[in-house]
């Protein structure tokens, strides 16, 4: 009778353990991909950064060769970021609620 007993403590220790090893791949994988998807999002939003300082860049000299001067198109193009700038900054409840729904729907998506 004890190794009846004996016999299933070792099978549920063992399923325990067996349990416990796929909640920590499991766990590992989930890590793993966040970090993947991480470094992606990083790298994606410095090209973009880049892309879109190149864009400004050009849209300052282009509106300095239409309005023939020098420092007219960057002065424009510095005023249009700084305006979107201070809408940004006066957003920051609203944008700060809406990043949190967004990132609850995408740690909660199964």
């Amino acid at each position: 009778m004890f190794e009846k007993i004996e016999e299933v403590q070792n099978y549920l220790f063992k399923y325990l353990e067996t349990r416990l090893d796929l909640i920590k791949t499991e766990t590992q994988e989930r890590l793993e991909n966040i970090v993947i998807q991480l470094i992606y999002l990083i790298v994606l939003l410095l090209l973009a950064a880049l892309t879109g300082i190149f864009l400004f860049i050009m849209l300052a000299l282009g509106i300095n060769e239409w309005l023939d001067s020098r420092y007219v198109g960057f002065l424009i193009v510095f005023g249009l970021l700084a305006a979107s700038t201070a809408i940004w900054a006066k957003a920051g409840r609203q944008v700060q609620q809406a990043v949190r729904q967004l990132l609850f729907r995408v740690f909660n998506h199964k």
